[in-house]
């Protein structure tokens, strides 16, 4: 299966107090190490940004990265998978948040992996603890009609939009149970950091 791993960073960060994409990670940036890891997967790369001007060379200036502007700003992820599928021709899109400091390169290939051997699916999409986390998902290329028809309607709702696909929950245990960890807070990246050492991350 072809597969393009997409970070939607089209957001406000207004939780956050300032881009959650530019935080110090890993030592560089979030959104930096998120696309180093889906082309260590073996992936394309496409950021669908607010700001594109705002984003390291480390990131633009990386191989097979390439970096678009959000359709509507702002304007949530559904216009964010709306531009990726119009953008790029691959059979799925893999599509994560801008706010996943542990979404490591192990993790997006056990996704990709499990979607491959399964099929059947129209959405497969991580879970943790028994809760689905949609930006952190594979699509198929047949799901860009709905996307396009919940984006033209001004749908903000993933789970309305996902109510009219079929849905595949990763089984337990598959990722990492800190894979799916939103930073969307100072709080929340400062509990990440707090992770990171015990890991004995850099």
């Amino acid at each position: 299966m072809d597969v393009c791993g997409v970070i939607l960073a089209g957001g406000r960060s207004s939780r956050m107090g300032e881009r959650k994409e530019l935080l110090p990670w890993r030592g560089e940036t979030l959104i930096g190490w998120l696309a180093k890891n889906i082309r260590a997967a073996g992936m394309p790369c496409l950021i669908v940004s607010n700001e594109p001007v705002l984003l390291p060379g480390e990131v633009t200036e990386l191989p097979e990265v390439e970096v678009v502007n959000d359709l509507i700003p702002s304007h949530g992820p559904i216009s964010g998978i709306v531009t990726a599928f119009r953008v790029r021709r691959e059979e799925a899109l893999l599509v994560l948040s801008c706010d996943l400091p542990f979404a490591e390169r192990e993790q997006l290939l056990r996704l990709r992996g499990y979607g491959m051997q399964t099929g059947g699916w129209d959405a497969l999409i991580a879970q943790s603890d028994g809760r689905l986390q949609p930006l952190f998902a594979l699509y198929h290329r047949r799901t860009q009609a709905v996307w396009e028809e919940a984006f033209l309607r001004g749908e903000h709702r993933l789970m309305a939009a996902l109510d009219r696909m079929r849905v595949e929950p990763t089984p337990e245990g598959l990722l990492d149970r800190w894979a799916t960890y939103n930073a969307n807070t100072p709080q929340e990246f400062a509990a990440a950091l707090e992770e990171a050492k015990k890991r004995g991350y850099g």
